[in-house]
């Protein structure tokens, strides 16, 4: 029996706006009475697509007044937050608003904490301290991946120390975010990619987290893994671009948002591993990482996990043998555009810190 008492908080408003990336400025005006925005996107598409006219003229429309840093990169960086700290304390935003995928949500997440705190922002990551006050935080969500807009979780790295960890904590969860699918059209067919196995990992490593013996969100997780995976013939069919982008986003919150581990302790080992490996080698992206971790992580631990198996390959492929069930879960992941062994990165990484990571995938009895 699995007995233990627990809380449970998701406050995040999701805005579910096809295109509604002209009304945020209503929303933050009209809707929560923001006047002052510190507004953060990530690299140049953001201009180039024409997402930053659209979203600087409904705050002008709406009066909002704002300053903006952008730059964000995958796997983002604690000297961006310093930065973006020392701007937010001379300007006293009301509001910061995260426009872009995971790594700018979790670096706003930061920088909403650090601008409370006088130590190093990073402490919470390493889990030195907890955020006491935070600013809110606004979501415009360009990416569908990391379910960060609807989760408790904040990612960061120390790229100078190799370090990358994440923490959790309900004050990490925006105040709310507006979800347009057609935002997500432009992103290239890899990071669609990874974004799906980003997804899919959040609710598979909350089904293989301890369970009682009945445990009904293990069914849930299990459906939105078999959701996920069922998108990936979608991936090149540009007849079913808004199918795919609007599943994308309801997926890649619903899987992070809590939901699927509702009533359990969570146990995100083949996380601790990606980031170990990320936060040495920035230039893995965590999809990708985490990718190359699935298959180990089931290999290394099938014993333990043998129920759990055999109830997944039942559920989702119709199988009862467990190496049949990992074999077709390989075979999913390597029928998307991605890599699919660390020797065809287009980067080394060091065959040591493979199995370090592979070490960090065993899970304790």
């Amino acid at each position: 029996m699995n007995a233990f008492n627990f809380d449970f908080y998701c406050p995040t408003k999701i805005f579910f706006r096809p295109h509604g990336l002209d009304d945020i400025g209503f929303i933050i005006s009209k809707i929560y009475h923001f006047e002052r925005v510190f507004l953060v996107y990530g690299g140049s598409s953001f201009k180039s697509l024409g997402y930053y006219e659209r979203v600087i003229s409904s705050l002008n429309k709406y009066g909002v007044s704002f300053i903006e840093y952008s730059g964000i990169e995958a796997n983002p960086d604690i000297e961006d937050v310093k930065k973006m700290i020392k701007l937010a304390r001379e300007f006293n935003p009301s509001l910061v608003l995260a426009c872009g995928g995971g790594s700018v949500i979790d670096a706003c997440k930061s920088l909403c904490h650090g601008y409370y705190y006088l130590g190093d922002p990073l402490d919470f990551n390493k889990h030195l301290v907890e955020p006491i006050s935070t600013l809110p935080l606004g979501v415009v969500l360009t990416l569908a991946a990391s379910g960060s807009e609807m989760s408790d979780s904040c990612v960061i790295s120390d790229r100078k120390k190799n370090f990358k960890a994440g923490f959790n904590h309900e004050s990490n969860y925006p105040l709310f975010a507006l979800l347009d699918p057609e935002l997500t059209y432009s992103v290239p067919l890899y990071q669609k990619a990874i974004g799906l196995v980003d997804m899919f990992s959040h609710s598979f490593e909350r089904y293989f987290s301890p369970s009682s013996e009945v445990e009904p969100c293990d069914s849930l997780a299990l459906a939105v893994m078999k959701e996920i995976l069922s998108l990936i013939p979608l991936l090149n069919n540009s007849d079913k671009k808004y199918e795919l982008a609007r599943a994308m986003m309801i997926l890649g919150s619903l899987s992070h948002d809590g939901f699927t581990s509702f009533g359990k302790k969570k146990n995100f080992v083949v996380h601790g591993a990606e980031h170990f490996l990320s936060g040495k080698y920035p230039d893995l992206a965590h999809g990708q990482g985490i990718a190359l971790l699935l298959i180990p992580f089931l290999e290394i631990n099938k014993d333990i996990l043998k129920d759990k198996i055999i109830t997944l390959g039942k559920d989702i492929y119709s199988l009862s043998s467990i190496d049949e069930t990992i074999s077709s879960l390989e075979k999913n992941l390597n029928s998307l555009p991605i890599y699919h062994d660390f020797s065809s990165l287009p980067f080394d990484i060091k065959e040591e810190d493979i199995q370090k990571a592979y070490t960090k995938l065993k899970l304790k009895v």
